[in-house]
């Protein structure tokens, strides 16, 4: 929708919050015009959810990075990040599988929130950790990736507090978590 032009003339003399509850987000068609498609959701396996509400938060447990199998099947990625000889994932495909965690991400938010992305109100922190090789250093980098999608997807709303770790052992390459918070 269109504002009125008697409306976007006097944007700038209306407060930010009251200009807030004008806006029209409309962040899946945003998406499809990006080219941006969310994985199907993908429920819990074991004895745990994959998202529990806390009053407007919403806390995401982790996510892996997948990616196509040879049978055309999303698989998560294992292996060790990193540049050298014991190395089975590079920094860049690492990158990639964060970003591809942070559509996961999204894709169960969207569950929670009955497919509606606009009830985002922000995501708040991202925790991300990467299985690297003992020498690898490339962590915050890795996990750009799992920002820049969220940016990319969200706006401003996507803007977050991070944590970047390596691990020893992880069951995946990459896996990225995060906390939401949600409009009703």
């Amino acid at each position: 929708l269109t504002p009125p032009k008697m409306f976007s003339l006097a944007t700038k003399r209306i407060s930010r919050p009251l200009m807030q509850r004008f806006r029209s987000v409309h962040t899946e068609a945003e998406m499809a015009s990006k080219g941006i498609i969310l994985p199907d959701y993908q429920d819990a396996v074991w004895s745990y959810v994959k998202a529990q509400r806390d009053g407007d938060k919403l806390y995401i447990g982790d996510h892996v990075g997948q990616a196509l199998n040879t049978d055309g099947a999303m698989e998560t990625v294992r292996g060790k990040v990193g540049e050298g000889p014991d190395a089975e994932v590079t920094p860049e495909q690492a990158e990639e599988l964060a970003a591809q965690a942070a559509l996961r991400l999204l894709s169960t938010v969207s569950h929670y929130v009955d497919g509606d992305l606009d009830r985002v109100d922000q995501v708040i922190k991202v925790v991300g950790i990467v299985n690297g090789t003992p020498d690898f250093r490339g962590h915050g980098k890795v996990i750009n990736g799992a920002s820049n999608m969220l940016v990319e997807v969200l706006g401003d709303r996507g803007k977050h507090a991070r944590t970047c770790t390596g691990a020893g052992s992880l069951p995946a390459a990459v896996t990225v978590e995060m906390i939401v918070r949600i409009k009703e």
